[in-house]
């Protein structure tokens, strides 16, 4: 995996999540609801159809069982296929990224944007028994994909498996379910999983040759 890329990430999520606790958190929320985006039907019916082919309404691990499952059994017929050591990484920093968010979500319990915009009192957001931080969207995509992405050699493949958890992001923001802190601190506990992931494991799974396009030969 590209040890780089994912020092980039962490790096990101890191800023985002300091810009959110900062002061953004609250006016950002106020700004959706105001704005009259809130649930807009783009977020809402694509961030459905995405959890649905993810899987998610059935069982929230099925991903990433499948994704290990699929690892070892590639494993066990290729060894020496890189896909499948891809797999079997990203299943597993998934895992580790949903219990991290799990106990997350009992440690600090904090309230979601719309339960705090609808009663106005926002002196008691931690500890009052709320599931918004962090975000168990931005662990699920993030947990899975980013290893995945960092383990593609093309620039486009990268990109697309990164935009698909940016997206899930933005449409809980824009649903009202969690605050920019709540998503970065998910992103950031996945991009730390699979740093470490890509540390311990850069001899089995070494970070992907970039594609380059060849010269074209010429007959003169």
């Amino acid at each position: 995996m590209d040890r780089r890329l994912l020092a980039w990430a962490v790096l990101a999520a890191t800023l985002f999540m300091l810009l959110g606790f900062a002061g953004i958190d609250r006016p950002l929320a106020e700004w959706v609801r105001a704005s009259g985006i809130e649930n807009a039907a783009p977020f809402v019916l694509g961030l459905g159809a995405l959890d649905t082919v993810a899987g998610m309404p059935i069982w929230f691990w099925l991903a990433g069982c499948v994704a290990l499952a699929l690892g070892v059994i590639g494993w066990a017929a290729r060894r020496h296929a890189r896909w499948p050591r891809a797999l079997l990484a990203a299943g597993v920093v998934q895992v580790a990224t949903l219990h991290t968010m799990s106990f997350g979500k009992d440690l600090f319990g904090r309230l979601r944007p719309h339960q705090l915009l609808d009663g106005g009192d926002w002196s008691h957001a931690w500890h009052a028994g709320g599931v918004s931080f962090p975000s168990g969207h931005s662990a699920f995509y993030f947990g899975l994909l980013l290893p995945l992405a960092a383990a593609c050699p093309r620039a486009w493949q990268r990109a697309v498996l990164i935009a698909i958890p940016v997206f899930a992001i933005l449409a809980r923001i824009d649903m009202a379910k969690h605050f920019l802190s709540d998503v970065s601190a998910s992103a950031l506990i996945a991009a730390l999983y699979a740093l470490l992931a890509a540390t311990l494991l850069r001899r089995w799974l070494p970070a992907p040759r970039v594609a380059t396009a060849r010269p074209s030969v010429s007959n003169a």
